[in-house]
């Protein structure tokens, strides 16, 4: 089963289904069957189901997409981008993943 790390900050807010994306630089992700892997210590693990991905440019994420992962707005999402991926190029493609909770 594959797995899908995450800094331990998002926990909560995947619990509470404020956050129901993900968006993944040079990162493979498959539709299916996921482990989400919150790295703290210990580690948490939540099982879940990857329902959709969708490729788009860095430029192109949308307000709708950073709401999805409970961020106020785009330019908030990609500045947490390039926080969890230094030297993200600007014209980088990058995959939006949509995941439910099992």
């Amino acid at each position: 089963m594959q797995v899908v790390s995450f800094d331990p900050r998002y926990l909560d807010w995947v619990l509470d289904g404020t956050k129901t994306r993900t968006t993944r630089y040079a990162d493979p992700v498959e539709l299916g069957s996921a482990r989400l892997r919150f790295e703290s210590s210990p580690p948490v693990w939540v099982d879940a189901v990857i329902t959709d991905i969708r490729d788009v440019a860095l430029a192109d994420l949308s307000d709708e997409d950073a709401t999805a992962e409970n961020f106020t707005d785009s330019g908030a999402l990609r500045d947490a981008l390039r926080y969890h991926y230094p030297g993200l190029p600007e014209a980088a493609a990058v995959a939006v993943v949509t995941f439910e909770l099992i």
